[in-house]
């Protein structure tokens, strides 16, 4: 399969910023599940998914998915599309490695 996971997304997010689309969570995860990426099963329940656009890499898009732990903290699941790339995952922090910008992120206990 071609991946066009990224062109998909923009598509997504072009129609957000246009004000054309505003329940746009659920299409996100379903690229996401469509390109084979697996969520978290365990150890979180989901209540957010967050979109940012990255100022160190161009071509890309952020998508963060935002969990509350059982043990009631939180932590958030990246994952980088870029233009002509399949998606890449981050977990536990691994994403300030290549954008410096998201330090801290992965941790962060406000909602």
């Amino acid at each position: 399969m071609i991946d066009n996971s990224y062109k998909e997304l923009k598509a997504i997010t072009d129609s957000v910023y246009a004000g054309i689309k505003d329940k746009w969570a659920k299409d996100v995860i379903g690229i996401l599940q469509k390109y084979n990426v697996k969520l978290r099963q365990k150890d979180g329940q989901l209540y957010s998914v967050n979109i940012s656009i990255p100022k160190s890499k161009s071509n890309c898009i952020l998508v963060g998915l935002r969990y509350i732990k059982n043990d009631k903290t939180y932590t958030e699941d990246h994952f980088l599309f870029e233009e002509n790339k399949s998606i890449v995952a981050f977990y536990k922090g691994k994403l300030e490695s290549v954008l410096g910008e998201y330090k801290g992120t992965h941790k962060q206990q406000t909602v």
